[in-house]
């Protein structure tokens, strides 16, 4: 029996940190759903009611849990600024310090659970592969859109393609990742950092 207090919204939650932990390790396929009641303290019983299967518990954690996160560190940040190379810059160099301080269950050496997924989820699921298609789609938009944005404004360079711009920019970020997370060296992402910032500067428009 689950010792979790009766609280829908609580065991909801608890259902998806374990399964984004177990997932994040162990990937979808490895993921156990008996290792994601132990560490939700529910029994299977409580998580089908939740969720009727694990395909759709990926799923709720692209929606409530991966959109979330980068709509809080790359969207939001995107949408507010008025100089988008100063902005991407800077999302960069966050990015690389919290992998920085983080342990060895980090990012630097199970990679980026997003790019991780669909890696191995994309030719198998097509729902999901939808829901993370989504998922780039809305994090290359963010970028396009400010960089246009500064166009508009003479801070971006008017010859610059910003769509083309922005798939550069994320399958660099996700390329790293699973570079870095094979080298589990810290190295790969201040390399990508130094040649990134470097790119940035590219996208400035020439002063008047």
């Amino acid at each position: 029996m689950s010792r979790r207090p009766h609280d829908p919204s609580a065991t909801r939650s608890a259902v998806l940190q374990a399964s984004y932990d177990e997932f994040y390790r162990n990937g979808f396929q490895g993921g156990s759903l008996n290792q994601i009641v132990e560490r939700a303290d529910l029994t299977k019983g409580a998580l089908f009611h939740h969720f009727p299967d694990k395909a759709a518990l990926a799923v709720a954690l692209v929606d409530e849990r991966f959109f979330p996160a980068l709509e809080e560190r790359w969207f939001q940040p995107l949408r507010e600024t008025s100089d988008p190379v100063t902005t991407l810059r800077d999302l960069i160099r966050g990015h690389v310090a919290r992998i920085e301080k983080e342990g060895p269950g980090g990012f630097l050496f199970h990679g980026c659970p997003i790019a991780n997924l669909a890696t191995e989820m994309a030719p198998l699921d097509d729902v999901l592969r939808g829901k993370l298609d989504s998922l780039y789609a809305a994090w290359r938009e963010a970028i396009s859109k400010a960089l246009e944005r500064g166009q508009r404004a003479g801070i971006v360079h008017a010859s610059i393609a910003p769509a083309a711009e922005a798939v550069f920019f994320v399958a660099s970020m996700a390329g790293t990742a699973t570079q870095g997370k094979t080298a589990r060296d810290i190295g790969i992402f201040r390399l990508m950092l130094k040649a990134l910032e470097g790119y940035l500067e590219t996208l400035r428009a020439p002063l008047k």
